[in-house]
């Protein structure tokens, strides 16, 4: 297959290939799916808000061609690492630091580890830790930690809370401000996104963009949604994500994603 035919497909985690719930139900359908398209010649890469020790051996069982982690700032593509962007430690504390002012509890996501505040966590918080430390992932738990560094990060901060357009302020400058609900967002650096993670694999593997399809469900796909033509939405996403996405398919238990691609002829 020459690279004109080679179709490059990328999937969210977390309600797209899996439930986005306890359960984190992985249909059998789905990973068909993924791998018939690879047996077909086309490349199958994982496009995640996770940073890469995050991303468990339940998650990659059908067999993926390489993962965009971190919202574009850490791509693998055939076994190789052929992006990665540093924060610095500095930035890394400076940041950690304005979380705690404000009293907001922080999960900081490096490429080989995670990392938050000992001081301040419960609730959401905790359960998405204890989620993290199941899974046998380094955890940092002092953000002076000569180790304390991260890429990217995830922020509790409370419904309604009266400094957050401060807070936003005065990370602007650095991270874009990506919000997930009404009580908690993602912090990615500026520059980066899951779409400039597509656009590098495009060029590495010069792909025509009418060759890409994404697949997702949350305000974190929205621009990889935008970017690409054939933008698919799982059957449970957000208002946001189902009015940008090209295409709406059924849930992640009803085969959503096999249907989605027998749908555009990738299998």
């Amino acid at each position: 297959m020459n690279n004109s035919d080679m179709k490059l497909l990328f999937f969210d985690i977390d309600g797209t290939l899996i439930t986005d719930d306890s359960r984190k139900y992985y249909p059998d359908s789905t990973k068909e799916a993924i791998i018939k398209a690879r047996e077909k010649g086309h490349k199958c890469f994982i496009n995640t808000g996770r940073v890469y020790a995050t991303v468990d051996d339940y998650i990659r069982q059908p067999g993926f061609d390489g993962f965009v982690c971190g919202c574009g700032t850490n791509i693998y593509a055939d076994g190789q690492e052929i992006l990665y962007v540093p924060f610095s430690r500095e930035k890394s504390i400076s940041i950690a630091e304005l979380c705690r002012k404000y009293g907001y509890k922080g999960i900081f996501e490096h490429k080989n580890h995670i990392a938050f505040d000992g001081n301040i966590t419960g609730g959401e918080h905790r359960k998405i830790l204890d989620y993290f430390i199941e899974m046998g992932i380094k955890i940092i738990d002092d953000i002076h930690s000569e180790e304390f560094v991260f890429d990217k990060l995830a922020v509790w901060h409370g419904a309604n809370n009266p400094n957050l357009d401060d807070f936003k302020k005065q990370v602007g400058e650095d991270f874009q401000c990506i919000v997930r609900s009404d009580s908690f967002m993602e912090l990615v650096p500026r520059g980066y996104s899951k779409a400039t993670g597509i656009k590098f694999l495009m060029d590495y593997y010069n792909v025509p963009i009418e060759n890409v399809f994404v697949f997702g469900d949350s305000n974190n796909d929205l621009e990889m949604l935008k970017y690409v033509p054939n933008s698919i939405a799982m059957g449970v996403c957000s208002d946001e994500v189902a009015k940008v996405a090209s295409y709406r398919t059924d849930t992640v238990e009803n085969d959503g994603l096999y249907k989605a691609m027998k749908h555009f002829g990738v299998i």
